[in-house]
């Protein structure tokens, strides 16, 4: 576990506070009081290993429903935040998962750097050989979709639908519920009235993911598989040998090709 305890503090001077203590005794009690009470704020940015900033990663805080995500520039900023010890989740696409642990001080302002992993085994690459023509990953996509079971929402489903994260897209999806928890958006399906809920099994392209829903956006995501029960589940799709009761598979969009520098 990582922790950026070193440098996440950072005070701000707070004009009239030598004022404030020549006051009279009972009145500092009452300031003490309300800033112990006071929340914190924290404002930072999220990087790879060599510093690179990261948009689109999720920072959220343990036992609380704060959560954020960084903007373009990877840079975030959350209020409201209890003081004292707080230990903060960070998460992103394509990056090991971390935590880190802050003491933050009542009705102060904090600067943070959250730096992520990336992982070792990348997603496989797309390469296209025309324009709208499937190849590679989109492949199998295809060819599931003409075994003619489970349901498959494709990019131009997602762009109708103006949808900004994956749970958002999949609030078409009959018999679909989206659960807030702590975690984030959790999908629940049912099959049927009086059917059991079943947590679904997610997918990236055909291997097995551990995170939740929403670490994808609809930008990322060029289509989607959902599969109701096991029956469904084509043969290719690993199971990793353990029972589940639906799926549910995300095919991302083919990342912009890199410009090499002569």
């Amino acid at each position: 576990m990582k922790s950026p305890s070193r440098g996440v503090c950072r005070r701000v001077m707070i004009a009239g506070s030598v004022l404030l203590a020549a006051t009279a005794g009972a009145q500092d009690t009452t300031r003490g009081a309300t800033q112990a009470a006071a929340p914190s704020r924290v404002i930072g940015k999220v990087t790879d290993t060599s510093g690179v900033r990261l948009s689109k990663a999720e920072i959220g805080i343990l036992n609380s429903e704060l959560r954020v995500v960084t903007d373009d520039s990877g840079e975030f900023s959350l209020s409201g935040i209890p003081s004292g010890v707080v230990v903060f989740s960070v998460r992103r696409l394509g990056y090991e998962a971390a935590t880190f642990t802050a003491v933050l001080k009542p009705g102060k302002a904090h600067r943070v750097t959250f730096p992520l992993t990336e992982l070792a085994a990348n997603l496989p690459g797309m390469t296209v050989a025309e324009k709208h023509q499937p190849s590679g990953w989109l492949a199998d996509f295809e060819k599931h979709r003409a075994g003619g079971r489970g349901m498959f929402i494709t990019r131009p489903d997602i762009e109708r639908r103006q949808a900004r994260t994956a749970s958002d897209v999949m609030r078409m999806v009959p018999g679909v519920q989206i659960v807030a928890t702590r975690l984030g958006p959790q999908l629940v399906m049912t099959r049927g009235a009086g059917a059991r809920r079943c947590l679904p099994q997610l997918y990236v392209h055909t291997t097995p993911y551990s995170g939740m829903i929403d670490d994808f956006s609809a930008d990322d995501i060029e289509a989607i598989e959902v599969y109701a029960g096991i029956s469904e589940l084509p043969a290719d799709l690993n199971t990793m040998g353990k029972p589940i009761c639906a799926a549910v598979v995300i095919w991302t969009r083919e990342p912009p090709k890199k410009e090499k520098k002569g």
